[in-house]
């Protein structure tokens, strides 16, 4: 016979590692010839290979030569739980990964054992209660106000407020209330903290201030919220403005000032809220971004590619980690948007049809609208981020393939670049891998429906 193929190869690879299981009571009692015929169902043998009498136990591997005597540890499950889910699995695994790794993330000294944090974390995470109040107060007093004069006036000639406002306020007042509850939780999770305490201490191994790095990010969130806080505040002028003009009362003008007055302070609380909460997440995923640069550059200047199979894997569990405790938060935010963008976008097509427009009061509530596409911006921000992290991450190969070296084939950066591309690692939310195809795909979907709207 010729040389057999590969699809016999394999078959008889197949069958023979099936008959190692099956005849394992012969071997113990008949024993087995050193060298045996695989696959050979006419007696020809295709490849020759040693038959092992006895599988390995326990008690052998540690006296078999240049073996490595591995420190075997467990993943802190219990017995009762072994049959845990493979999420559980990998979280205590992440979790052993950062809290073991030497050079990564080293035992932080008692007095650094709370890493420094910006302001804004420690709001959220210190003082939950204080901002609840500061949500649920002004917005409680304008639906207050908003029913009562609907009960006291019922024949008003205006509404107390218009739908995108009234819309606008409730769909911040109710994402802000849920990225306190959401994000102050993960902040204050222990695993969320070890990977920043961790993060923070590789990231100042390069002479980085983590807070520093995102201080433009700060100065934009800033900008944006001032912006849209001074044009809802101009809406809600206009509107008193024309309140005034119309023939009504000075009781109903009145009340009108006040549910204004208290709309304000209710939105500028809230929208404050829900950027600070965007704003920390892209902190976060900013402070992952830097660390990555950091590695490149730990990697480059050492060529310890042995080392870097190591440290990548404490970076990897710092990536999944973080993105961990991020998802439920990051998914709020996005639901949020996109139900917000929705009833604006429903909205627009009922006002395109309406018949009898005034300018004044169309124009007012167009402008009133803006914080729900505003809304998704900065969601999208957010979901920038997270993309370009994760496009870092799926870089990082090819990357390390192109390292030059003394050895025309380096077997070790070889290996690292397969570790690297076969951990998966990148910015993940609930099992699914954040990319710049979905975020592009997000950005399209709004262009596409804002120029039909249009």
């Amino acid at each position: 016979r010729g040389i057999p193929s590969m699809l016999e190869m394999d078959s008889a690879v197949l069958r023979e590692l099936g008959a190692l299981y099956d005849s394992q009571q012969i071997y113990d009692t008949q024993g087995s010839p050193s060298i045996h015929t695989l696959g050979s169902a006419d007696g020809m043998a295709i490849v020759p290979m040693p038959r092992p009498k006895h599988f390995l136990s326990e008690d052998d591997s540690p006296n078999l030569p240049n073996m490595i005597q591995e420190d075997r540890r467990h993943l802190g499950i219990p017995q009762r739980n072994r049959g845990s889910q493979m999420h559980s699995i990998s979280k205590s695994a992440q979790a052993m990964i950062l809290e073991s790794h030497s050079d990564l993330s080293p035992a932080l000294a008692p007095e650094e054992d709370h890493p420094p944090s910006s302001p804004s974390s420690r709001l959220i995470t210190n003082c939950p209660k204080l901002l609840y109040l500061l949500i649920f107060f002004p917005a409680f007093c304008h639906i207050f106000l908003v029913v009562a004069f609907g009960m006291l006036y019922p024949a008003a000639p205006i509404a107390a407020v218009n739908a995108f406002t009234l819309a606008s306020l409730m769909l911040y007042g109710l994402l802000a209330t849920t990225c306190v509850f959401l994000l102050g939780n993960a902040l204050r999770s222990n695993d969320l903290h070890l990977a920043t305490a961790r993060l923070h201490v590789f990231v100042s191994d390069f002479k980085l201030r983590w807070n520093e790095m995102s201080g433009k990010e700060w100065r934009k969130y800033t900008v944006a919220w001032c912006i849209m806080l001074l044009l809802f505040t101009a809406t809600q002028c206009t509107e008193t403005y024309l309140a005034v003009s119309e023939d009504v009362t000075t009781e109903i003008r009145v009340f009108k000032h006040v549910i204004q007055v208290f709309s304000i302070i209710s939105f500028t609380v809230s929208s404050a809220v829900v950027l600070l909460s965007a704003y920390l997440q892209s902190h976060l995923l900013i402070g992952l971004d830097k660390s990555l640069d950091c590695w490149c550059c730990q990697i480059v200047e050492h060529l310890n590619f042995p080392r870097g199979v190591e440290t990548w894997n404490a970076m990897q569990a710092l990536l999944k980690c973080v993105g961990r405790e991020l998802a439920i938060s990051f998914l709020a935010m996005q639901f949020m948007a996109s139900i917000g963008f929705m009833y604006f976008l429903v909205s627009g097509v009922t006002m395109a049809f309406r018949t009898g427009i005034e300018v004044a009061p169309f124009l007012v509530e167009s402008l009133s609208s803006l914080p729900l596409p505003f809304l998704l911006l900065v969601s999208m921000r957010v979901t920038a981020h997270g993309a370009d992290l994760t496009e870092k991450c799926r870089a990082m190969p090819a990357f390390v393939n192109q390292i030059p070296t003394h050895i025309l084939i380096d077997l070790d950066r070889q290996y690292l670049v397969h570790f690297i591309a076969d951990s998966s690692a990148g910015f993940t939310v609930r099992d699914v891998k954040l990319t710049r195809e979905v975020f592009l795909k997000q950005v399209y979907i709004f262009v596409a429906m804002v120029s039909g709207l249009i």
